[in-house]
């Protein structure tokens, strides 16, 4: 079916009632949250799965960081193009039916070969997740409210993650970790069936020629004018950098409190997720609101709101690693968690602003693409690779140097962000017209 073809199939979601627009963010949401469950459910199951299929620290990291987002990258503007040219909502349907099988499949695995092929599957189809989830809330919803719409997608990401390390350490305790894998890829099959039947492909705004050109253009064309937006250039690669030290404590922080205060997977899943839980929710949410507001008197002001909030969070992440007191370090990881989480519906908000209605997708897939083969890729697997190299000689602290180490390379990210505020008023108008060339 060709784009002109399915623009006129396409309900208007403005002349239906505003309560389809709030169902529909409904049913994102719980598709963001079956995300983040499914991707972050190994972390809190780190210790058992090592235990069982005997795997070392760097494997491990393999598992969680640099298998899934080499996949993940490599599948994600492929899916991205066609969730453009073909319908957001089917393709979001299909990749969430892929990753909740693979993620049944995941709680099968025998070794490490088939856990990394079954990451691996669960990675192909999240790679189609975000990016037509994000496209469709901008479908849906104007400016003036993306910001607060895409942070309600996050913090259902949120929940996601924080549901994994709560319900996944006491589904381990209950039944042990494959039950854990079972039970979440069931529930995103079951989503996917409401997703397809229930969700339409809506029209995000008139679009003109220029437009249906953008959408048909080549690959290399589409890259080629992104990348020619100095500000989204820079976004992408400072949250990367950003990244690599964040993916790297969240994926081993439920690690680091076992080891430091000889914790159960319960005990940490309880303590860590009623810490962070709340914190995650609140931030992410206040940082979309904080961004429609500031967007009105300022256009550079997500980049504002992730300077400020990663240059803040470098030195209160430190603090928790080394304080070796818990209570205190879990006050820590809500400040840290408030801090870092505030940059999420800024962020996604300015890149479907500097993309344009007809390269959504695409646009959001390639952010993504960075930010995690970057970040996700290496911080997980750096932390782990340092780790073991540390052990010999700093025992059970050596996961907590390790992760200070990495934690501190989110500082770098900010530089870019600065530079991103001189062409970014500029990047976003040009993002509503400009042609592409063939």
């Amino acid at each position: 079916m060709s784009a002109r073809q399915l623009d006129k199939k396409r309900p208007d979601p403005a002349a239906s009632a505003s309560a389809y627009s709030w169902y529909v963010l409904g049913v994102l949401g719980c598709v963001s949250l079956a995300n983040y469950y499914d991707r972050n459910l190994i972390s809190i199951l780190v210790e058992p799965i090592k235990r069982d299929l005997q795997l070392s620290d760097a494997q491990i990291g393999l598992l969680s960081g640099f298998a899934f987002a080499l996949a993940y990258s490599v599948f994600g503007i492929p899916v991205a193009r066609l969730a453009d040219r073909y319908g957001r909502t089917r393709i979001l349907s299909l990749a969430l039916a892929v990753w909740s099988a693979m993620t049944v499949l995941t709680g099968r695995t025998a070794g490490f070969l088939t856990m990394l092929l079954a990451r691996a599957g669960v990675a192909m189809g999240e790679a189609g997740g975000l990016p037509a989830t994000h496209a469709l809330v901008a479908d849906y919803f104007g400016p003036e409210r993306r910001g607060t719409a895409l942070s309600v997608i996050g913090v259902c990401g949120a929940l996601g993650a924080s549901l994994a390390i709560a319900g996944g350490g006491l589904i381990n305790d209950w039944r042990g970790w494959r039950t854990a894998f079972l039970l979440g890829g069931i529930v995103g099959l079951a989503l996917a069936i409401v997703l397809w039947s229930t969700v339409s492909e809506p029209v995000a705004a008139p679009v003109n020629a220029t437009q249906k050109d953008n959408r048909r253009a080549s690959l290399t064309s589409t890259v080629r004018t992104l990348w020619g937006r100095r500000s989204y250039l820079h976004l992408c690669v400072g949250l990367a950098i950003c990244a690599v030290g964040a993916y790297g404590q969240f994926a081993w922080t439920p690690t680091f409190l076992m080891r430091s205060y000889h914790l159960s997977t319960a005990q940490v899943g309880g303590y860590y997720s009623a810490a962070v839980g709340p914190a995650t929710l609140v931030s992410i949410f206040l940082g979309g609101v904080l961004n429609d507001w500031l967007l009105k008197r300022r256009k550079s002001a997500p980049l504002w709101i992730l300077a400020v909030t990663f240059g803040v969070t470098v030195p209160a992440s430190l603090l928790f690693l080394l304080v070796h007191h818990l209570p205190l370090a879990l006050s820590m990881v809500v400040v840290t968690t408030v801090l870092g989480s505030l940059w999420i519906g800024p962020a996604y908000a300015l890149v479907q602003s500097l993309s344009g209605p007809a390269l959504r997708a695409t646009a959001a897939a390639i952010f993504m693409m960075v930010v995690n083969i970057v970040g996700l890729g290496l911080g997980p697997y750096l932390t782990g690779l340092l780790s073991d190299a540390l052990a010999a000689r700093f025992g059970d602290q050596s996961l907590a140097l390790s992760l200070s180490v990495v934690t501190t390379m989110s500082a770098l990210g900010v530089i870019h962000f600065v530079m991103a505020m001189r062409t970014v008023e500029a990047d976003m108008a040009e993002g509503e017209g400009t042609s592409l060339p063939q």
